[in-house]
């Protein structure tokens, strides 16, 4: 396959990558800074390029797509793991830093997908995976700005879903709990040892890592799951049951 991938430095877009370049697929890594996996792109030349762009300069997303040769072979899958977590009181939070991150969380996301979805672009029958998060159906204090991006994602897969299936193109989401991530490893820094400890308390079988969502995108881009499509998936280790 032919896959556009996102957020493909770090977490769980890394480990997407690593997975669809050993099933032997083609991958256009997109990501900010390469730095600390150039090591991985230089082992595998063929099969993964990477991609420097900065998908919050959502005006500019037209031009990522110039950057793909799809005159020969269109894109098959789009996997879109590229985000941002803030976790701030709503007082502090002002327009801008709310437009920050649904310029990455939501809009980019409208964007890559009016342009991945172009005849030009993709096959009829690709499939495309966005990275959301448990966080899309409940709320956490100090998580407006991102509960209400995610929640967004929500709609979105819906609404395209339906749009999209005339060509038998597939929209899903997947909904982590916590992973244990660069991210959320930084996040978990802010915290004193007692409230960490609650929050994974709060997940039955305890924090996930990358490898226990990463089989999940993975199968919502091969042709196993033909039939499924505007559908939230969550895997939170019990999180959400409560």
């Amino acid at each position: 396959m032919k896959v556009l991938l996102t957020g493909a430095t770090s977490g769980i877009g890394f480990e997407v990558l690593k997975h669809l370049v050993k099933g032997d697929n083609d991958v256009f890594a997109v990501g900010r800074d390469f730095s600390k996996v150039d090591y991985f792109f230089r082992e595998n030349t063929t099969k993964a390029k990477a991609v420097v762009f900065d998908l919050s300069d959502v005006n500019n997303i037209e031009n990522l797509f110039s950057i793909f040769d799809t005159t020969e072979s269109k894109f098959d899958a789009m996997i879109h793991c590229a985000g941002i977590e803030e976790t701030l009181p709503l007082s502090l939070n002002t327009p801008e830093k709310v437009r920050d991150i649904f310029n990455l969380n939501i809009f980019s996301s409208i964007e890559l997908l009016r342009h991945f979805t172009k005849k030009k672009n993709c096959v009829d029958g690709a499939s495309v995976v966005f990275l959301s998060s448990v966080m899309a159906v409940l709320g956490q204090p100090g998580k407006v700005g991102y509960c209400a991006t995610k929640s967004a994602i929500t709609g979105l897969i819906k609404s395209s879903a339906l749009e999209f299936a005339k060509r038998k193109i597939r929209i899903n989401a997947v909904l982590p709990g916590v992973v244990k991530t660069p991210m959320t490893d930084k996040l978990f820094s802010l915290l004193t040892p007692e409230n960490a400890k609650k929050i994974e308390d709060m997940h039955p079988l305890g924090f996930g890592n990358v490898e226990d969502i990463v089989p999940a995108i993975l199968f919502l881009i091969s042709r196993d799951s033909k039939w499924i499509t505007g559908q939230n998936i969550i895997i939170d280790g019990g999180y959400s049951v409560q």
